[in-house]
């Protein structure tokens, strides 16, 4: 039925302004309509239809919904309706309407193809994994470094200190080097904010065996975990973290400096400690 409705306001929406086109050039009324092979009766329909309270409903959600994907693209119908039901300000919206009002919109989630970073090898001896059978992860913390390019093809890394439990970021540094300092600098800035856990778990990069950044643990009194070599899962909510944040930010942008990295991210770990909607796919 409903497919049925949209294919007669496709008809009416085309037909109608084709009528009134030959009619403004000066063809009677009869000739055109018989021209066209169109009813009498239809053009009147046409001519006299009014939309329904549905239909002005459906169109007066449109621009909120152009709006919210304008602000996050990287939303999809689902999130942009849970957006709907916690903002007490905007229309509730279900998520199978905002579907359809995407479509009709011709607008969908944004998402970009990710680019190939260097590899890295591991040279040292495996060491303990001491969250690997964990169910309860409220002590512990999780950070891992990442890659971002800039225009110039050239690299810059983020290094990130996660709540797994909370899911929460908790420090953070960028720099135009992968050294131990820049792991150590996210650490302290995660400790000076917020309490010390009892574990700290990481990969085996060269940046994380280091004996600054374990210099750093022994001076807090934390326990280094980590994960088993070739086994990214292990910190498993620290690279979906990282993943997340290269699709909704990092992908859809195009940095030339550092300090446009800098900016860009911080302004993203906030919205995404602050606002952003989870749990939903």
């Amino acid at each position: 039925m409903s497919g049925h409705l949209t294919s007669q306001k496709i008809v009416r929406n085309v037909g109608l302004p084709l009528v009134n086109q030959f009619l403004a050039q000066g063809y009677a009324l009869v000739r055109i309509l018989s021209a066209l092979k169109i009813k009498s009766s239809t053009y009147y329909n046409w001519r006299h239809w009014q939309p329904s309270r549905q239909e002005k409903r459906r169109e007066s959600l449109k621009p909120y919904i152009l709006d919210v994907w304008k602000t996050f693209k990287f939303y999809g119908y689902r999130r942009i309706a849970a957006y709907s039901h916690l903002n007490n300000d905007c229309p509730k919206i279900s998520e199978y309407m905002t579907l359809k009002l995407m479509r009709e919109l011709g607008i969908r989630s944004r998402m970009q193809k990710r680019y190939r970073k260097p590899k890295t090898v591991v040279t040292v001896d495996q060491k303990p994994n001491l969250i690997r059978h964990l169910h309860d992860l409220s002590g512990v913390w999780q950070t891992d470094i990442t890659y971002i390019q800039l225009t110039n093809h050239r690299w810059v890394y983020l290094a990130t200190v996660l709540d797994p439990e909370k899911r929460k970021v908790l420090g953070y540094k960028i720099g135009d080097t992968m050294t131990a300092e820049l792991a150590t600098s996210a650490l302290q800035m995660a400790l000076d904010k917020h309490r010390k856990p009892l574990i700290i778990h990481s990969d085996m990069g060269s940046q994380y065996t280091s004996a600054e950044f374990n210099i750093k643990c022994q001076n807090y009194g934390l326990k280094h975990s980590y994960s088993l070599k070739g086994h990214p899962y292990d910190n498993g909510r620290m690279e979906a973290f990282h993943s997340i944040l290269k699709r909704e930010e990092v992908y859809l942008k195009a940095y030339q400096t550092l300090t446009e990295v800098q900016a860009a991210i911080g302004w993203y770990i906030n919205f995404y400690n602050r606002n952003r909607i989870s749990n939903v796919a």
